[in-house]
């Protein structure tokens, strides 16, 4: 009987003397919901996330690339993996102007790697259309401004 009083006072004390003023499991302060005027988090963060994820998957597209048969093929690849880094990190640092310079060389690259096409066997070019095209979707996602709903 002892013991569990014990346990009860201590337990109580544990309790009144580590409480807070308004308990909230979030590390994120609570003054951020009325600033934002609260909402879902992704009404709040949704575009963001969206575009990192574009440029995450154009990362991996990068470093995932694979090599072909074709030498003059794979020299131009490897422009093209040097043009999506520097849009990617035009990106990231909000660099307009290098951004566009970034997708002008890397439309370029797109029309020499278009022209060395044709010297590859068909898996080859199967494998760098389906590469291709997923490095235009993703630009193309993080190129159209997204609607902001009130």
């Amino acid at each position: 009987m002892i013991k569990s009083s014990v346990f009860l006072f201590f337990s109580i004390f544990l309790l009144t003397s580590c409480a807070s003023d308004k308990f909230t499991p979030s590390p994120v302060n609570g003054s951020t919901y009325s600033v934002n005027g609260g909402g879902s988090l992704e009404e709040r963060f949704g575009a963001s996330l969206k575009e990192n994820i574009n440029a995450a998957e154009i990362t991996n597209l990068i470093a995932t690339f694979p090599r072909f048969t074709n030498d003059a093929l794979n020299r131009e690849v490897s422009v093209l993996k040097v043009h999506l880094q520097e849009y990617i990190y035009a990106y990231s640092e909000y660099n307009l102007i290098g951004k566009q310079k970034a997708n002008r060389n890397i439309e370029k690259s797109y029309r020499k790697i278009q022209k060395l096409r044709k010297f590859l066997n068909k898996d080859e070019d199967i494998i760098l259309n389906r590469y291709l095209t997923r490095i235009k979707t993703n630009i193309t996602v993080l190129e159209t401004p997204t609607l902001l709903q009130p």
